[in-house]
């Protein structure tokens, strides 16, 4: 009996093994990309790279300092114009590779137009999946200032970053976040310097080591994921709207209807507000520009109509309207994608959000293709005479 059992335990870690060299020799990988962090809640681990494949697959590798990017020299080389994205997922784009990114595309956009001129341009990538404007915040006086960018852009996804910005609408507890006190922004970050955040975290860090470590373990993820998703959809499948609208309140939509959300979109005007003045204060160009929702620029104006219509709103650029006007307000430039997006789905009936099997998610290839176009347009009409 000891001899059979003995004899499956080593056929089980030799099949195994095995595995773990196929995988490794495929290049097969889904390794956990983010890590918590004392200060911003969670991270992406520097010098980590791998397979991504939860609404495309794609290649993704981080770099030295901890983003989605190439590694870049501190000092700024002469005659180029550099640009510091700050953003969430939809900037991270996890979902395509590198060089299919918006801001990739913005970079040779800019190169194109500020060639006549003699510069080169250069775009730094700072998104963090998850984010909401404080980590932002954070990020810009963490990271950004040593690099002396040109222009400092802020890609403002409206679907959830108001809402992240909220400890009352939000509530996670990973996330710091700020108040207002005394006309002031106030930092609250106690929850990330708790006894519960650091156990939390040792203990992540010895479940992820070891997950990042066996390609047995990624890929079987990878392969229960899959699954798990296949049988959801089949067995209830989401419609339309709820595809469209996944993963944030369509409260955004409307001006606010409660206090929380009132006093949201006032912290998240202040974190815009202090970003431009930290901006300001150094020099540099400051600038929002809002992404679309997937609802909004669905190829169906009916749809989209009779869904504002349930909302008891008369469209769904709420939200890029108030950024618009706040802008023009404190003298920061708002680039609003949604127009733009909205007429080329019209004309086009493409889906720039997720793919014919799920409508909703972040951008797809097509859409970080057209974003960045619209941005580079908007920026080379700034900045070349």
């Amino acid at each position: 009996m000891k001899t059979k059992i003995v004899t499956v335990f080593l056929s089980i870690v030799f099949s195994l093994f095995v595995a773990e060299v196929a995988f490794r020799l495929l290049d097969m990988s889904k390794p956990e990309f983010n890590r918590l962090d004392f200060e911003l809640g969670w991270m992406p681990r520097a010098g980590i790279a791998g397979k991504y494949s939860d609404e495309s697959q794609a290649f993704v590798a981080i770099n030295r300092e901890g983003f989605r990017d190439i590694d870049h020299d501190e000092a700024k080389p002469a005659n180029v114009f550099r640009v510091a994205i700050l953003g969430d997922s939809f900037t991270e784009a996890r979902e395509v590779d590198l060089d299919h990114t918006y801001w990739k595309i913005l970079e040779r956009g800019l190169e194109k137009c500020l060639g006549g001129a003699g510069r080169d341009a250069e775009v730094l990538s700072f998104g963090v999946n998850g984010y909401g404007t404080a980590q932002e915040l954070i990020i810009l006086d963490k990271y950004v200032w040593k690099y002396k960018p040109d222009l400092v852009l802020l890609a403002f996804f409206t679907g959830n970053d108001v809402w992240n910005n909220s400890r009352a609408l939000d509530g996670h507890s990973d996330r710091p976040y700020f108040e207002i006190k005394n006309g002031s922004l106030v930092l609250d970050d106690t929850n990330l310097r708790s006894a519960r955040f650091e156990s939390k975290k040792l203990f992540a860090d010895i479940k992820h080591g070891i997950y990042n470590s066996l390609r047995v373990l990624q890929v079987g993820r990878k392969a229960y994921e899959q699954t798990k998703i296949r049988l959801q959809r089949r067995g209830k499948p989401l419609d339309k709207l709820a595809q469209l609208n996944s993963g944030f309140d369509t409260a955004i939509f409307a001006p606010p209807r409660n206090m929380a959300w009132e006093v949201a979109w006032r912290v998240t005007e202040e974190l815009i507000e202090a970003m431009r003045k930290a901006s300001q204060a150094r020099n540099v160009e400051f600038s929002v520009v809002t992404m679309s929702t997937p609802v909004q620029i669905y190829p169906d104006a009916k749809l989209r109509r009779d869904f504002a219509a349930s909302l008891g709103v008369g469209g769904l650029d709420y939200p890029d309207r108030r950024l618009s006007s706040f802008g023009v307000a404190h003298d920061i430039p708002v680039i609003s994608l949604v127009d733009d997006m909205r007429r080329y789905v019209d004309q086009h009936g493409r889906l720039l959000h997720g793919s014919t099997d799920f409508a909703g998610g972040h951008w797809n290839r097509t859409g970080h293709v057209l974003a960045g176009e619209i941005i580079a347009r908007r920026l080379c009409a700034k900045y070349v005479r």
